[in-house]
């Protein structure tokens, strides 16, 4: 697929199959992160794989929506030595693009609980956790697909203006 086809058809994947990843997809995901742009060149990012199922299921229980943690083949622990949270944006879309072009489906998990998401992965106070990413296979589709036309997007117009606001 193309750069364009990816986005276009990337969706907030919830419920995954069983199937593992296998170690190289694994890794081609991180290194998506990893080279991923930073403010500076800063890269204040380190990642958790986390790949044992009690610590996804224990990392579920930290936000109100991030259930989809516990049925994940992995997820990846986004920490950061910033408080700002642009860069990690970044390395979220590329893992993310790079996992959905592999077939991958993913899904972000704020951690609302922060302090005792820290706590189940060791992470050391000075250092932001907010957000965890699901990985794994997407759970076929059953009967025809969706005929939605915009994707679930508002329309561009509504979105762009030109030189000004409101124009």
């Amino acid at each position: 697929m193309t750069v364009s086809e990816l986005i276009r058809t990337k969706r907030a994947i919830r419920q995954f199959t069983s199937e593992p990843l296998s170690e190289e997809a694994i890794h081609t995901i991180l290194q998506a992160g990893r080279r991923s742009q930073s403010s500076k060149n800063t890269q204040p990012w380190h990642f958790i794989a986390i790949r044992e199922r009690e610590t996804l299921r224990q990392l579920s229980e930290c936000g109100a929506y991030a259930g989809h943690l516990a049925g994940a083949a992995f997820a990846v622990a986004l920490v950061s030595s910033s408080a700002d949270s642009f860069d990690l944006g970044q390395v979220a879309a590329l893992m993310q693009l790079n996992a959905w072009e592999l077939g991958i489906g993913s899904c972000i998990a704020s951690m609302w609980e922060p302090e005792k998401a820290k706590a189940i992965l060791s992470i050391p106070q000075d250092l932001h956790f907010t957000v965890a990413i699901s990985f794994g296979y997407p759970i076929p589709r059953q009967g025809p697909p969706p005929t939605i036309v915009t994707n679930g997007r508002k329309p561009f117009d509504e979105v762009v203006y030109w030189e000004k606001w409101g124009e």
